[in-house]
Order: structure tokens, then sequence, then C-alpha cells
């Protein structure tokens, strides 16, 4: 799992949402201001950075599908929502591809998507590494009872130290799947308690899961898992196994 996860994650990134809005590519916001910034920072590119012009978009539930152009190269990416210009040059880092993506709220089947932390107008503004980000809010699910010789969640925020390359036990609701990312499935658990603000746990395994369903995993804790192109994850389940109920 060396290479771009294929997320989120957003992881893991695209929630489910039932609006959606299609911009055509007829909105001609590039400018002399941002072609001047193009050409500016067109000399800074580093490694594993991208120049895109953005030639149509299609905003749904909280994020922005968007068709691009990339070294003559048209392909879609996926983006948290914000405002995005047509005709406007943008920057970002990574990104992790996932094919025949399968959009629910749009209707939709992908080729090919590019899921990327986010895009930036200026190039200056790129770096560091991007973490998964806590969610905001409460859990989605009520309080679950812990599993025999279990942990909840909370406990795993509230002190990451002490599980790091240690085997746990959670049950949990499954709130959220993303299948076949680099021969692994991402899946995202809530028991309903919450530590150090967080609440939501990401899991990968080889085991199929289905969102709502109550389950009990056993896997490996590992700490600033780095799927490398920026991806890095505090805390995450590793190998995570379904148990059978008794």
């Amino acid at each position: 799992m060396k290479n771009i996860i294929g997320f989120i994650l957003a992881l893991c990134l695209l929630s489910s949402c039932d609006s959606s809005v299609n911009t055509n590519s007829n909105n001609t916001a590039n400018t002399s201001s941002s072609k001047a910034k193009s050409s500016t920072n067109d000399a800074n590119l580093g490694k594993d950075m991208h120049q895109i012009v953005v030639n149509e978009k299609i905003e749904s539930g909280g994020y922005v599908y968007i068709k691009v152009t990339e070294n003559n190269k048209e392909y879609w990416m996926a983006v948290p929502g914000r405002p995005v210009d047509i005709g406007a040059t943008y920057y970002y880092k990574g990104g992790m591809e996932m094919q025949n993506f399968r959009s629910k709220t749009l209707n939709r089947t992908f080729e090919s998507v590019i899921f990327a932390e986010g895009i930036q107008e200026d190039l200056n503004n790129m770096g560091g590494v991007a973490k998964k980000q806590a969610p905001q809010g409460k859990p989605t699910v009520g309080k679950i009872e812990k599993a025999a010789n279990g942990i909840q969640i909370a406990e795993l925020f509230e002190n990451p130290k002490h599980f790091e390359n240690k085997e746990v036990i959670i049950k949990g609701e499954v709130v959220k799947v993303n299948n076949g990312i680099m021969n692994t499935n991402f899946v995202h658990l809530q028991d309903g308690t919450i530590g150090n603000g967080e609440y939501d746990i990401t899991l990968t395994t080889d085991d199929t899961f289905e969102v709502g369903e109550v389950v009990t995993i056993k896997g490996n804790v590992i700490l600033n898992k780095n799927f490398g192109s920026g991806y890095v994850y505090d805390i995450l389940v590793e190998e995570a196994v379904k148990l059978k109920k008794i």
C-alpha cells in the first residue's frame, strides 16, 4: 500500500446526499490574473504536484466533481465543496484514483475519478502533509454496548499510544464503505462514543461490510499511517476482520 490510495479515503471523501447541481463549461470565469499566476507557478511544480484547468463541475452534497485538463489529458476529480470557477487554473498535491466509481447521488458511473483533499489557486499555498481530519459535529449513531473483551472507540482516541501495534476488538455501526481501494476496503465505524473530539474510526479490511450493520471487528492499531502522496491517518485499524456472532 505504498502507492496512491485508490477514500477518501475520502476518504474517504464523498458521503451520500440527494441534491446535486450540474454546471456546464460555458461559464468563462478564467481571468488574466489567474493566467499570470499560472505562468509564474509553472516552473515551481514539484514532485506529486498537479496543475489543472477546470472545464466542468458538478456539485453534490458538500462536494464537487470537476472535469479538468492536465497536460492535454482530461479527467474527472472530486474534492470537498468550495467555490470553483470554470476555466480557472488550480493546483493539488497527491490524489487517489478510483476506477468504475459509482455515485449513487448522481446516478452515474465514472470510469475513473481522482479524489483529492483539496485544490488551491496559488501554488505557494500548497505544502505540508494532508492528514485525515476529524469529523465535525457528533456521532450519527446511538451508543452501542462494548463487545466482550473489546474497547470503545472513545478509548482508542483518548489513549492511542496505549493501543499502538496492538490488536483490538471494537463493536460499532458501519457508516461508510469504500471497496476495492488499493486491493482493500476502507470502512468507517462509529459506536456513539467520543474521544478527544473524534468518534469515527477507519478500518482497512478484506471482509465485506454494509452501511448500517452493527458488527464486531478485530484488527491491529496503527498510528500515523502514511499511504504516500500526503495522505496520513493519525489512527487506523488495519487488517480488520468481522467476528462471527456466537
